[in-house]
């Protein structure tokens, strides 16, 4: 016959852990791209972080080939929303048009999660246009 003291110990332990398990991590619930004429600005907030470090950010053109671009530093435990922003200058540097922004969420173990929603930019950079338009005028 099996006692029930210990199994609803064995019980709370599993739930003690399962729950911790479950908050460890973030909960990111926005995450969005916008460009200006200079930049594209990543924003995104969390609901709740638990033993987190920091968030890279990664960028592609072809969702496949992401490479690292940036990192920010995240508050490591919260459970309030948190809100955060991340500038990319070096956009408009490239010849590509259509972008892809992706959060690695970085846990204090070093353990890196990629964030399953990715931000996208698509269309021809401002100066590139303002370069066509400076050419334009001088056909």
């Amino acid at each position: 016959m099996n006692n029930p003291i210990k199994i609803s110990l064995t019980l709370l332990l599993f739930l003690i852990l399962g729950t911790s398990l479950v908050l460890s991590g973030a909960q990111i619930v926005e995450f969005f791209a916008r460009r200006t004429e200079t930049a594209v600005i990543l924003e995104w907030s969390t609901d709740y972080e638990s033993n987190i470090r920091q968030f890279n950010i990664e960028r592609c053109n072809d969702q496949q080939s992401w490479i690292h671009i940036g990192t920010t530093s995240a508050r490591g435990e919260s459970t309030t929303r948190e809100h955060y922003s991340y500038t990319d200058n070096t956009i408009f540097k490239t010849e590509q048009t259509n972008f892809y922004y992706r959060l690695v969420i970085v846990e204090n173990t070093g353990q890196k999660v990629p964030h399953d929603v990715i931000a996208s930019i698509h269309g021809n950079s401002g100066i590139r246009h303002t370069w066509g338009s400076i050419k334009a005028i001088f056909r």
